[in-house]
């Protein structure tokens, strides 16, 4: 099972980045250190500062759909992407004018040197879990805060998300990272049609299967959409960008 919270935490060390004007040549880190995790542990951690990225413990799935910039409910590859974790302590120097695209295609360097990753990118229709509008329509709120945020956290049984001037595509992509795999087994895409930005929280107890109950008053993910944002979700096929990966190494070259 992948921790909901690896990959949201994956993107802000990312996002939360300041980079200038781009660099003149293909970038590439100066040394990077990549091993198999062998910790055992549940918990991942990350930090990016002074020209200095690490990761502990990252599911290869998540890595992946960072580097190339896409959902990682839209990668297609072997099952152990899910399963096996890695450590990665990458530098660069923090001196030079990098920009976040530039750092991507760091991370795609890496992935393809030290784990000789092959992919290609695939669009056609495939069964989707469609969020659209409820029975009643949605019930958010026009966001009045400067930019996009989101913070997630255990509340006992209960898992509890506030989203800060998020679109309905932002929170489609992000609904598969929040939860164990077996809830979303096929993207989740956005036909609301609603447009513009939007403040709300959500909160749910977890399960592992979209029928799965839960007991009063909890609210399993698909009922606490409906009940506190106005919105469904409801498989239905739609024509999906996906990352179709044709050839990865389990085992990264030696450092």
């Amino acid at each position: 099972m992948i921790r909901a919270f690896a990959m949201i935490a994956l993107g802000a060390v990312f996002s939360g980045l300041a980079f200038n004007q781009a660099a003149t040549s293909a970038p590439a880190f100066e040394v990077a250190s990549v091993r198999v995790n062998t910790s055992a542990e549940s918990r991942t951690s990350d930090s990016l500062d002074n020209g200095r990225l690490m990761l502990h413990n990252y599911p290869m799935l998540g890595i992946i759909a960072f580097a190339y910039s896409i959902g990682f409910d839209r990668v297609a590859g072997p099952g152990w992407l899910y399963t096996e974790r890695y450590d990665i302590d990458a530098k660069f120097a923090p001196d030079k004018k990098f920009t976040r695209d530039d750092l991507l295609m760091m991370m795609q360097g890496l992935l393809a040197e030290r784990f000789h990753l092959t992919l290609h990118h695939e669009r056609k229709p495939i069964q989707v879990w469609a969020l659209v509008m409820g029975k009643n329509g949605p019930k958010l709120h026009a966001s009045t805060e400067n930019e996009f945020k989101t913070t997630c956290g255990r509340q006992g049984a209960q898992t509890a998300c506030q989203c800060k001037k998020t679109t309905m595509s932002q929170l489609a992509e992000q609904l598969p990272h929040w939860v164990s795999r077996p809830l979303f087994d096929a993207p989740v895409v956005d036909q609301t049609g609603l447009q513009g930005f939007y403040d709300f929280s959500l909160t749910w107890t977890p399960t592992d299967s979209p029928d799965q109950s839960v007991e009063p008053p909890g609210l399993t993910l698909f009922d606490a959409l409906q009940e506190q944002l106005g919105l469904k979700l409801e498989l239905r096929k739609a024509p999906v960008d996906r990352l179709i990966i044709d050839h990865v190494d389990r085992v990264p070259t030696e450092n």
